[in-house]
């Protein structure tokens, strides 16, 4: 019997081949052949600095865990050590100002942001075209609010109580709802149900997030307005009837009165007339009032009122000296700690301030000169006039041969008594 004998390589494939591969025992050698893939020491993932505002005066930065950051601007430096996830908060900015963040060697500039402002004058007009409307509004941003980095998200939603042609089933109406985005304070929103009322809501969105929603509803559906207008009706001739104008009421004819007669003398009072005594009396007749109306008038008066200003912080106290110690701080500065082997000593000024514009009082606006407020008050009434709560009125002069006795128009007449013969 032959001894056979292996050489180191081949000794070194016998003991590969008795490794487990995939769970079993290899029963024959693991052939040689190109290698395709091979493992390495797994590497650490670098993760970028990033940063962004996330609240009012607040800027959130993520880079590597318990990584530091430091926050720098003009006459501010702060720094923090990042959390396990990696994220550092930092409070207490001013808005509108440009912050650098570094760390791990990575830089990068952040302004502070407040939340956007409210749009306004949302208006909704109609288009040439039959399914479309055209939205616009007015929007200012500062620098504080997003400055040009603006956008504004628009959607347009079915109202419930819209006419519901066909019957269109609640998830049809709910699809119904049109969505756009865009940067200019104008859009054309297309799609629109001509026979559905729609609510349009307008957000303005700045790199924080979106503010306040303002919304404007339709009145009436575009298929109303599509109806063609029918011939005007015709004009109905009306035939004022000129008010009469009363007459003192008719009295009777004056009845004869028996006097004594005489032959020489006529009684007391009466006067000799020919052959007969004669007197007069007076007749009374009266005439209701009659009144001319006149409605109010108005003058519009102006109120005008000067702005008043209360003082508020606008920002945190710069820091007028820096440097970095261990635990001793001079007189004035004060021993600030961020951690280990970080401990500054600052010398901090005064917070700044600002005079700040009072709101414009109850019932006043503000015209950008002063706070004002017009009114509409009632003027005095004409002269002879009286107001009698609804409107001025007076009386009318009176009728020919009438006088005003403060109550009523009288006229007098006479009348002749006769004293005949027996």
């Amino acid at each position: 019997m032959k001894t056979k004998l292996f050489t180191a390589a081949a000794i070194a494939l016998l003991t590969l081949s008795a490794l487990k591969i995939g769970g079993a025992t290899a029963a024959e050698p693991i052939p040689g052949g190109i290698v395709i893939a091979q493992g390495t020491r797994a590497q650490v993932q670098k993760i970028t600095l990033s940063a962004a505002p996330t609240k009012p005066g607040q800027i959130t930065a993520i880079t590597q865990s318990r990584a530091r950051v430091k926050l720098t601007a003009k006459g501010v430096k702060q720094s923090k050590k990042a959390n396990n996830a990696g994220i550092a908060v930092f409070t207490n900015l001013i808005e509108g100002k440009k912050y650098t963040l570094n760390s791990l060697g990575q830089s990068t500039k952040v302004t502070v942001l407040n939340t956007v402002a409210l749009i306004t004058d949302l208006t909704v007009r109609t288009t040439i075209l039959a399914e479309s409307v055209a939205l616009s509004w007015k929007h200012t941003g500062t620098k504080a609010t997003g400055g040009s980095n603006l956008s504004y998200r628009v959607t347009a939603k079915p109202e419930t109580g819209s006419v519901n042609p066909g019957n269109m089933s609640p998830e049809n109406m709910n699809s119904a709802t049109i969505d756009a985005e865009t940067t200019s304070t104008a859009i054309i929103v297309s799609g629109i149900n001509p026979d559905l009322l729609y609510t349009f809501t307008a957000t303005p969105l700045n790199a924080m997030g979106p503010g306040l929603s303002t919304t404007a509803t339709m009145s009436v559906t575009l298929r109303s307005l599509m109806v063609e207008e029918e011939e005007p009706l015709s004009l109905l001739k009306v035939t004022e009837t000129p008010p009469t104008e009363l007459t003192p009421t008719s009295q009777p004819a004056p009845t004869h009165q028996s006097g004594t007669k005489t032959i020489y003398v006529c009684p007391s009072g009466f006067a000799e007339t020919g052959s007969n005594c004669t007197k007069t009396l007076p007749y009374t007749y009266t005439y209701t009032y009659t009144y001319t109306y006149t409605p109010y008038t108005y003058r519009t008066e102006v109120t005008n009122r000067t702005y008043t200003y209360r003082t508020e912080t606008t920002g945190p106290m710069p820091i007028i000296a820096s440097f970095e110690t261990q635990n001793v701080c001079p007189s004035g500065y004060n021993l600030e700690d961020y951690g280990v082997n970080d401990k500054w000593c600052r010398l901090h000024g005064l917070a700044p301030t600002a005079q700040v514009k009072d709101a414009a009082p109850a019932g006043f606006t503000d015209n950008g000169s002063n706070y004002t407020k017009s009114e509409q008050v009632e003027n005095d009434p004409p002269t002879g006039y009286t107001d009698n709560g609804t409107q001025w009125v007076t009386t009318n002069p009176a009728p020919t041969g009438y006088t005003d006795n403060g109550t009523e128009y009288v006229a007098a007449a006479t009348k002749e008594v006769k004293v005949v013969p027996a």
